[in-house]
């Protein structure tokens, strides 16, 4: 029978146990435990939510621009330059800040530069281009509304099927200018996914937000025939809508991504969309990691194999760590938790996604 090993309680307590444990947790970059966020946290880093705001104030801010030269009275009248560019003008505003929305709440002020001043050139031209469909589409269903009316009066609301069938014109026109509007940040990230889901997202917000329009109308227009408020809510609702609508399109199509757990951005989901997504701390990273010194500029790459995600250290002298092992390459799976620095991610995948 071998002789039992004995420790003291000097022993076991000295500064030497301590500094062993420590290194050894260091080693192997345990996270520690990790707090649930606030759920207001949670709601702000949405995407959805950010993008829903966003998108409200860029209309609403559309809206502020021209509201001094629209006068209810003379539209109809006589050529109105406000009433002509009410399209381009709110897909630009709208463009704009859903462009720069990402960069912004993950502090990457190249990127928010770089997609709003995209969204707001590509929102002002499309919506400029899309005069032409949605003034034959929003001219056929007028005209099928005013037919549906008896003996109107200039300016008469219509009522009943004849304002249905007005809302679904509006609607159709307000899908259509949408999309310019929704798809700037895409273009500027020259990533097909992206623009898929702005565009679609643009669609079913347009649609949605153009359907209340008319409604808003009927009660905050004035008695003396100014729609000065009914602009005003009906085009920041447009906006918050399409916003709305991207995010939701974004999370319903998104297959894989990762949740900062412990960081500056605690909360923040990142969609992965791209085959080599960057994650550093250079602003031209795809994942930027700031405040983090032992972070590089370009740490790790999560490459997408076909469904199959990888994750690779790019050499740094800190290291990247899966699950607390330090790793040169390593498969992804569900779940697995991404340590850089003293930064701490959680990799998602979703469910038959590959």
């Amino acid at each position: 029978m071998s002789d039992s090993m004995k420790i003291t309680s000097d022993e076991l307590y000295a500064p030497d146990v301590d500094e062993y444990v420590e290194l050894q947790s260091f080693l192997r970059r345990d996270a520690g435990p990790i707090n649930d966020r606030p759920w207001i946290v949670r709601v702000i880093y949405a995407n959805w939510f950010y993008m829903a705001f966003c998108g409200g104030v860029g209309a609403f801010l559309g809206w502020l621009i021209l509201e001094p030269f629209f006068d209810d009275n003379e539209i109809g009248e006589e050529f109105n330059l406000a009433a002509l560019l009410l399209f381009p003008v709110t897909a630009a505003f709208i463009g704009l800040f859903l462009g720069a929305a990402e960069g912004l709440i993950c502090r990457n002020s190249l990127r928010a530069l770089k997609s709003s001043v995209v969204g707001l050139g590509v929102g002002f031209l499309g919506g400029l281009i899309a005069l032409f469909p949605t003034g034959i589409v929003f001219g056929i269903m007028s005209a099928i509304a005013l037919g549906l009316m008896e003996d109107p009066l200039p300016g008469e609301m219509p009522t009943g099927m004849a304002l249905l069938v007005l809302m679904m014109g509006r609607a159709a026109a307000w899908s259509i200018v949408s999309i310019p509007a929704g798809i700037g940040q895409g273009i500027a990230l020259k990533e097909k996914k992206v623009i898929i889901n702005g565009l679609v997202g643009a669609v079913l917000g347009g649609l949605i937000g153009g359907l209340l329009f008319d409604p808003l109308s009927l009660v905050l227009t004035s008695e003396d025939g100014q729609a000065t408020y009914s602009r005003a809510v009906g085009l920041t609702t447009i906006g918050i809508f399409v916003g709305l609508f991207i995010g939701l399109v974004e999370g319903w199509t998104k297959t894989a991504w990762v949740l900062m757990q412990k960081g500056p951005l605690a909360g923040k989901q990142f969609i992965i969309y791209k085959d080599t997504t960057v994650l550093g701390s250079s602003p031209k990273a795809d994942i930027y990691l700031f405040k983090d010194d032992a972070i590089e500029p370009r740490h790790a790459l999560i490459i997408n194999r076909g469904g199959r995600f990888e994750i690779e250290d790019c050499s740094t002298p800190d290291g990247t760590y899966v699950n607390g092992i330090p790793i040169t390459a390593s498969t992804l799976h569900d779940k697995d938790q991404i340590v850089l620095g003293k930064t701490v991610l959680e990799f998602s995948l979703k469910e038959n996604s590959s």
